[in-house]
């Protein structure tokens, strides 16, 4: 394989820009087991590739920041742990690009979904309740420890997002029905119409004790509640 000289890719690039550059192709040589010509920084270890590549991450260039979320990709689960750091960055972009890796890191990206799940930004938490979604009942626990988080948008998103888990999920939606916020009981029931029959029972109670949302769960209840009549999800 043949690499570009350093210098010459990176020629009149900013130099956060230079620096993902030379990143990315030195770290590419090394996989390869050679040196990309002209670099004189290729990372002495896999923590230090680990640790350049969040510097970059953690910069204001769009481009870098990005080339630089890859490489920590390719880098897998190693990383995780300095992306979970990435996730108390105060630039909603860093945290964004973090949780995107965190999320194709598999079981290792776990803990850092469980906190980006709770972040204060919706565009983060959405990207982690999609790759928590994914990875089936091993994510169950992050989303009931969001039920307990003090932003109701978070509570709210982890409510909407149990129904994905089945009846696994009615303890912790129950939970959810208790909130004091009318939003979130609403997305529990929600969650609890996505479960199906097996909700039947938790929505009785709701029905019979929660005025605010009676009416909607008594139409739900008229659609279980027909023989083989599941609301779809």
């Amino acid at each position: 394989m043949v690499f570009t000289r350093s210098s010459d890719a990176t020629r009149g690039a900013p130099p956060l820009r230079r620096r993902a550059i030379v990143l990315v192709l030195t770290l590419a040589a090394a996989s390869f087991g050679c040196r990309a010509p002209g670099a004189d920084d290729r990372p002495a270890s896999e923590a230090e590739a680990v640790e350049q590549a969040l510097h970059v991450l953690e910069s204001g260039d769009p481009y870098a920041r990005r080339r630089a979320a890859d490489e920590l990709a390719r880098l897998g689960p190693p990383a995780a742990p300095a992306l979970e750091r990435a996730l108390d960055h105060p630039s909603v972009d860093v945290r964004e690009e973090a949780a995107r890796v965190l999320a194709t890191l598999g079981e290792a990206g776990l803990p850092g979904l469980g906190k980006a799940v709770r972040d204060r930004r919706s565009v983060v938490r959405d990207r982690a309740t999609a790759a928590l979604g994914a990875l089936g009942p091993r994510a169950l626990p992050a989303f009931e420890a969001a039920l307990d988080d003090a932003d109701h948008y978070v509570r709210e998103n982890a409510a909407a997002a149990l129904g994905g888990f089945g009846a696994e999920a009615i303890p912790a939606l129950r939970r959810a029905l208790a909130d004091r916020d009318v939003r979130v009981r609403r997305h529990a029931v929600e969650s609890l119409a996505r479960i199906g029959r097996d909700a039947v029972p938790l929505l009785r109670e709701v029905a019979a004790a929660d005025r605010a949302l009676r009416q909607d769960v008594e139409r739900i209840l008229g659609q279980l509640e027909q023989p083989g009549n599941d609301v779809p999800a």
